[in-house]
């Protein structure tokens, strides 16, 4: 054995190999390898951490340390604990204070983990539970910690190399363990995690690993206050499951579906992305009661199968079930081509009383299902019509049983008319209150057969005293020999050849549109800031973003449709026809718009209802959209086509965003009071709703867009309190599809309803006019649909203030 003597050399000397340790003793007794590397290492971590980077200086001064120890310990093996002290005492001899004090923060770290790390024995090899931790995990259980649970979930969601994962784990395990906790939620775990990876510039790794939910706050709202983004949810414990799966399915659609680009397009308002909460779904659909009548309800995944219905009830009772399930598929409206016809052959040994009750049964049907997705009514629309279409009426009909009954619908015409009549009287009574229905939906197609049809005086104005005492009837203007289904607020499906020829297999007949994105034009128009050219510019980009994200909407609904029966869409991709339900070859993408009045208003400074220039120049922009929409369909091979959205939501939300965004250019824009934050922009290539002009003009003047508008338009002329005469309306009705190219219009009452006596009075009171009650609602449509104005948001409550109402 060597004597000890006080041996000290400079530290850029090499250590004797004959004084090097052979092994180092651990606090469990346990004895290894002695390496000089970890001290070094050790020493320059925490160099680092106070801004060193000399690696060779750390080599020296782990020679000091070796050198150090062996004038204490001579040839006996060194403890752990005892190379730790002697790091210490050589930083601070040899002038380094702050690397030694961030080497003591490092050692005492490392005594309070291996504490902490008592836990991962097995409980009876424990001696305390002092420093038990335990993990709250997202499916209600409690498990002991374990660091590799970490490492294993970085590799898995992130791709991230084993080093650099384990690294980041042990960095995260630090943290935890030195905050002294006992108890952590695998969500706080992965909180942290997040933070690693933004501290080690790992961004794209940390969006992986994000974790999609609701904060506390924001989940307490929404279970305890209603929804205000769309007026046809109520508010009960179904409706707030929705609202909190929709908020995390817009999170996933904004993080993994839609690239970054097009995800902040919408978050900072250039674009709206509709339903990002159904974004695992198309938008709407229409379809044929045929396909019902001819092959029952065998949808997947369900209990039990029905048969071809044998008779009129049974039929009802298919159609709403089918309704149901296809609610659950699409976010939007669930709408039926030519229901009167197509029930047509099951109500040739009916009565008028009979008739008249299947009439009643179905539209209560609908009005009452507020017990399906999210206690949502099914958002439906029935098309009818008086005469039958020609595109109908060589078509061999189907009737009970789904067999043919030799007869073509052209034969059908009395019983179509006799049910089309019985609908409307249910509409003119009201529900038990007198209440106008909200749904469904009925939509008339008048055309130049219409007319030519016998019956069809009485019939229209039948239907136009529905309007001036309910409100419900829409009137579709199909002129020429075009063909339309129409559904939701007025979204319309013109009918291709290829459509018409599927008139001959009419359960063929059957349309989506996968997805609604809105330009918010106005925003186009600030950024342009008066030049033309830029203008047009900008709008190319809002369609670049637009198109965009129809791709990516279309890549990830076929990536769901591919999982067929397995999948989630299932029931869309049945093939009772020999095709699949959902024929996407054949689907829509919808571009809406949104504020084409107040991109007119900035960039030319005159509304356009206030200067012929203006107007012209509103329907230049309309016309370079529609161009350049056609032009993208065709490099795209899609059928891209501009709407007039509804914007219920987005109105207010892009408002909101340019105010903030844009408020010296905004503020003298929108529309609404900025007090009260009750602001909107005017919605699609409506004019001003605030401003007096006639009602027969506005519906001139706004026609003149609808031929450009493909996916439907439509003119709402707002009657307030009044009651016009059904014949004047129904000769505004004639006068509009004679003198305009408006595509659609509705007439639109006011109703308050009182929840104390249960009656319903026309106009917007504060009280009930027939037992003094306060406990009021206001009853009018929102966009297109009627319902509570108490549901609205703001925006709309704004816009409500500011509608121009007409004595017609």
């Amino acid at each position: 054995m060597q004597e000890k003597t006080q041996v000290r050399i400079g530290i850029s000397q090499e250590i004797p190999q004959e004084l090097v340790f052979q092994y180092v003793k651990k606090r469990n007794g346990e004895t290894v390898p002695f390496d000089k590397s970890k001290i070094a290492n050790a020493i320059y971590l925490a160099a680092r951490a106070v801004g060193g980077e000399n690696k060779q200086l750390s080599e020296r001064l782990a020679n000091e340390v070796v050198l150090f120890l062996y004038t204490l310990k001579g040839d006996k093996t060194p403890e752990v604990e005892e190379i730790q002290d002697a790091v210490e005492k050589v930083l601070i001899e040899n002038g380094h204070a702050r690397t030694a004090k961030a080497y003591i923060l490092y050692r005492k770290q490392r005594e309070i983990l291996r504490k902490k790390r008592l836990l991962k024995k097995k409980p009876e090899e424990r001696e305390t539970t002092d420093y038990a931790l335990f993990v709250r995990t997202s499916d209600d259980d409690f498990v002991s910690w374990d660091r590799h649970k970490i490492i294993d979930a970085l590799q898995n969601e992130t791709g991230l190399e084993s080093e650099l994962a384990e690294k980041i784990a042990e960095e995260t395990e630090e943290t935890i363990l030195n905050s002294n906790v006992h108890l952590i939620s695998s969500s706080l775990i992965r909180e942290i995690v997040n933070v690693k990876l933004i501290e080690h510039g790992l961004e794209n790794s940390r969006l992986r690993h994000t974790r999609l939910g609701v904060p506390i706050f924001d989940a307490e709202k929404i279970i305890l206050y209603a929804n205000r983004e769309n007026a046809n949810i109520p508010h009960n414990p179904e409706a707030t499951n929705m609202t909190i799966a929709e908020t995390v399915k817009k999170q996933y659609m904004l993080s993994e579906v839609f690239s970054r680009d097009v995800a902040d397009a919408h978050i900072r308002g250039d674009i709206h992305l509709h339903d990002l909460g159904f974004g695992d779904r198309p938008y709407c659909s229409g379809q044929s009661l045929e396909y019902v009548k001819k092959f029952g309800l065998n949808l997947p995944n369900a209990l039990s199968i029905a048969r071809p219905a044998k008779h009129a009830d049974t039929l009802l009772a298919h159609m709403v079930k089918f309704s149901a399930a296809l609610q659950g598929h699409f976010a939007g409206a669930i709408g039926w081509d030519a229901v009167n016809i197509f029930f047509a052959p099951f109500l040739t040994d009916m009565n008028d009383r009979a008739i008249h009750q299947l009439a009643q049964m179905l539209i209560f049907e609908y009005s009452q299902q507020s017990v399906a997705r999210g206690g949502q009514a099914i958002f439906s629309d029935l098309n009818l019509y008086w005469e039958i279409p020609k595109h109908f009426r060589d078509v061999e009909a189907i009737g009970p049983g789904g067999e043919y009954t030799g007869k073509k619908y052209g034969e059908y015409s009395e019983e179509a008319q006799r049910f089309a009549w019985a609908l409307f009287d249910i509409y003119m009574d009201g529900d038990g209150t007198g209440r106008p229905f909200f749904f469904p939906k009925p939509l008339v197609h008048i055309t130049e057969d219409f007319f030519k049809t016998p019956g069809w005086e009485d019939f229209l104005n039948h239907i136009s005293n529905v309007s001036s005492v309910r409100g419900n009837t829409y009137y579709v203007f199909d002129r020429g020999e075009t063909a339309k289904i129409s559904e939701c607020c007025r979204l319309s499906f013109k009918l291709e050849e290829s459509d018409l020829k599927d008139a001959h297999t009419p359960w063929k007949m059957r349309y989506t549109a996968l997805q609604n994105v809105t330009l918010n034009l106005p925003r186009a128009a600030y950024l342009a800031k008066h030049d033309d050219e830029l203008l047009f510019k900008k709008l190319d980009e809002l369609l670049d973003f637009a198109v965009k994200a129809h791709i990516q909407k279309k890549n990830f609904i076929e990536r769901i449709i591919a999982l067929k029966g397995e999948g989630p869409l299932a029931l869309l991709t049945m093939e009772r026809d020999g095709e699949q339900y959902l024929r996407l070859y054949r689907a829509t993408y919808l571009i809406g718009l949104l504020g084409l009045n107040e991109l007119v208003q900035f960039h030319t400074g005159k509304e356009m209802h206030e200067d012929e220039s203006a107007l012209r120049f509103g329907l230049k922009v309309l016309a370079y959209l529609y161009l350049r929409i056609k032009a993208l369909s065709k490099i795209h091979d899609m059928r891209l086509v501009m709407e007039q959205t509804p914007a219920e939501s987005a109105a207010h939300r892009l408002a909101r965003l340019d105010i903030e965004h844009f408020p010296t250019e905004a503020s003298g824009t929108v529309k609404g009071n900025l007090e009260t934050n009750s602001i909107y922009y005017t919605n699609s290539t409506y004019l001003n709703v605030g401003v007096p002009i006639d009602p027969i003009e506005r519906v001139k003047v706004e026609g003149k867009f609808h031929d450009l508008i493909e996916a439907g338009a439509l003119t709402h002329v707002w009657l307030g309190d009044t009651q016009p005469p059904k014949e004047s309306i129904a000769n505004f009705v004639i006068k509009t599809f004679r003198n305009t190219r408006n595509a659609q219009i509705a007439f639109s009452p006011e109703f308050t309803t009182c929840n104390d006596c249960f009656k319903t009075s026309r106009g917007l009171r504060e009280k009930c006019p027939f037992c003094g009650s306060t406990f009021v609602d206001h009853i009018t449509r929102v966009t297109g649909y009627f319902t509570k104005v108490s549901g609205w948001n703001k925006g709309k409550k704004g816009e409500l203030k500011d509608r121009y109402r007409s004595k017609l």
